[in-house]
């Protein structure tokens, strides 16, 4: 991208940006206090009001977004931490703050203050694991000056965010899930004796399932287990045939208030990776066991449950937990008409919230849905339509889109 690119875009999107002053204190952590007064709602549920939404990575932050921006009233600004952040264009906010990446949670917090005050927002959304985690931790000071949605206990979110961790509490409290070898570097020999292959090979920490490695006997298990990096944290779990299926939530003081359950209805690009399209559709059997290990961990706030049916022992099983918002939230916004950022923003302004429904209906990514019309296979091919995809989203906001593609030239 030249410098005459950059300069047009710059002056496109001149107004997104007004830098605020913060003295720096380093390496200073608040104590928290209790709030002494609380932010005033909106007059009316009707009323409109500002968000202040905790920017995270290009993917994630463009979903939220959209979904935002499909609800009249509401006055998104953005807090970044990516100096060259796309969504300084964008036509969804009202306004772009920063925060250089290197400033410490102390700094951010005081920084999120002056936003919210400046801006006079009613919510501060984290959209992400960090900022779930930065919310939680200082949410007494946030909810001096600011709203937050529903946040869980810390050490219910990390329980929940943490792979070998959430299999334990699993076989704890007896909640379906897959058998969970998770202390993969002791006696693990003595561990496989009864264990059922093929197995899976996770990082803790995986991602979009990245790093997850496939193995039918226990010689070539060792042998990998062996090699893992010092330090790296792994767990196995037996492959389960059968299929996919996650259900979404959104818990305030301890009740179910909004869900929709999805299930893939075309190949993922590589193995464990995500579906390609989804379907939403009714199983009570997902939501029971949602709710098990919902209620089980006491939980307030939003997820993304991985589920998968055991055909052999015809029981749907927790795989892992998103602790966060997800990309799919736009598919619940379109399809299953269950916008989880809006409703999440409505249970931190203490609103009435509508009883927990979803339509059915498909929903593919637009990028996926053009590469299926052209290349999908001929038969069998599942009958998408515009109206299955995020194509509002690509006319309604181009310029972020237009930033990227001329940054990567």
């Amino acid at each position: 991208m030249n410098s005459q690119q950059l300069n047009l875009l710059e002056y496109t999107g001149a107004n997104r940006h007004i830098p605020l002053i913060l003295t720096p204190r380093p390496h200073v952590t608040p104590t928290p206090v209790a709030p002494e007064t609380t932010p005033p709602l909106p007059r009316r549920e009707g009323d409109a009001w500002t968000v202040l939404v905790l920017e995270s990575n290009y993917r994630l932050t463009g979903a939220m977004l959209f979904c935002l921006s499909r609800q009249k009233g509401i006055r998104v600004h953005l807090l970044s931490r990516d100096a060259a952040s796309p969504y300084r264009f964008s036509h969804y906010i009202h306004d772009w703050h920063y925060l250089a990446p290197e400033k410490s949670d102390a700094e951010l917090l005081a920084y999120t203050r002056q936003v919210a005050q400046t801006t006079k927002a009613d919510v501060f959304l984290p959209i992400d694991v960090a900022g779930m985690r930065f919310a939680i931790a200082y949410q007494q000071v946030l909810a001096t000056f600011v709203r937050l949605l529903p946040l869980p206990e810390a050490e219910a979110y990390e329980i929940a965010t943490d792979k070998s961790r959430l299999g334990g509490f699993m076989q704890q409290h007896r909640i379906p899930a897959p058998d969970t070898i998770l202390n993969v570097r002791h006696n693990l020999e003595t561990q496989l004796k009864h264990f059922r292959f093929p197995v899976l090979l996770k990082p803790v920490d995986g991602i979009g399932g990245g790093g997850i490695e496939l193995f039918q006997d226990r010689p070539t298990l060792l042998q990998a287990v062996a090699r893992l990096p010092e330090g790296s944290n792994y767990i196995i779990q037996n492959c389960i045939e059968g299929y996919d299926i996650d259900c979404n939530v959104l818990y305030r003081n301890g009740k179910l208030v909004a869900y929709s359950i999805q299930k893939g209805i075309l190949p993922a690009a590589s193995a464990y990776a995500p579906t390609e399209a989804i379907e939403f559709v009714r199983n009570e059997a997902v939501l029971a066991v949602a709710h098990q290990v919902m209620k089980a961990l006491r939980w307030n706030g939003v997820a993304h449950l991985d589920l998968r049916y055991d055909a052999r022992t015809r029981q749907v099983k927790v795989i892992e937990i998103n602790t966060r918002f997800w990309l799919t939230v736009v598919g619940s916004a379109v399809r299953a008409q269950v916008n989880f950022p809006v409703l999440a923003c409505r249970a931190a302004l203490g609103q009435n919230l509508p009883p927990a429904s979803f339509a059915l209906g498909r929903y593919i990514p637009f990028a996926n849905f053009v590469r299926y019309k052209l290349w999908g296979r001929s038969t069998n091919k599942v009958p998408f339509t515009l109206r299955d995809t995020t194509a509002l989203s690509m006319l309604g906001d181009p310029l972020p889109k237009l930033y990227r593609f001329l940054k990567s030239l």
